[in-house]
């Protein structure tokens, strides 16, 4: 409780907020995803395949949007840290999806070929059992010149269990696949590195479990928050279909 007030208040200090939020590449993604949400024409339909629980509707009102899931995520079954901290299954309110448009697999979609001007898929890969099967139906449903958007980490930890099959994927993973299934790597954009993502997870660590933990861990954590800059581990995709 008092951890909770006093992250509330420390929010407020304006140059606190702001490295607080350096600390999650999320921020920096979801700015990339409004932007190309916002920027594409008018009146495109779109497909938000694994959506969720929608987050980035709200950026495509000049879009004509349809919603894909599976919608049987209710609450992790396994935890990545055993922490007594950690809120039980049992408290946690179960995972709240959207209206969902196309409820099913998402290497299964029971659309027409060519259907869709744009296809945002974003974190999504990780917790998909045939990720390549997923391409090819991307590429089936992708009109000529459509464009797909796609995010996933190249390096993160359990979640969404138990539909947590990959811990990552690499960009030469990408740069094979997609050409293999007629899509065309329009460009590759890299968020967050190597050391700022050990940083991050020190805070993590330290914020779930006891005062020791943190005055053991600050020092590992600025060390490895303020280093140079060296290696990408956060990769986001943009392609086109040929």
């Amino acid at each position: 409780m008092f951890y909770s007030k006093l992250k509330i208040i420390l929010k407020k200090i304006p140059f606190i907020n702001n490295f607080i939020l350096k600390l999650d590449n999320a921020n920096e993604r979801i700015d990339f995803i409004k932007k190309e949400l916002l920027s594409l024409e008018k009146g495109l339909t779109i497909l938000d395949a694994g959506c969720g629980s929608q987050m980035f509707k709200k950026y495509c009102t000049h879009l004509i949007y349809k919603s894909q899931d599976f919608g049987q995520y209710a609450n992790d079954e396994k935890q990545v840290m055993n922490d007594s901290k950690i809120t039980s299954n049992e408290e946690k309110p179960s995972y709240k999806y959207g209206n969902i448009d196309y409820k099913g697999d998402i290497w299964n979609i029971e659309e027409k070929d060519d259907f869709f001007d744009v296809i945002l898929c974003t974190e999504v890969f990780e917790h998909i059992p045939y990720p390549i099967d997923t391409v090819k139906e991307f590429s089936r449903l992708l009109k000529k010149k459509g464009k797909l958007i796609l995010t996933t980490p190249s390096n993160c930890l359990r979640h969404f269990d138990p539909y947590f099959f990959y811990s990552g994927f690499s960009d030469r993973w990408f740069e094979k696949i997609l050409p293999e299934n007629n899509l065309k790597v329009l460009s590759i954009i890299s968020v967050g590195e190597y050391y700022s993502w050990l940083g991050v997870e020190m805070a993590r660590t330290a914020m779930s479990h006891s005062i020791f933990a943190k005055i053991i861990l600050l020092p590992s954590f600025f060390y490895y928050f303020t280093k140079k800059k060296q290696q990408f581990l956060l990769t986001l995709f943009v392609w086109v279909i040929l």
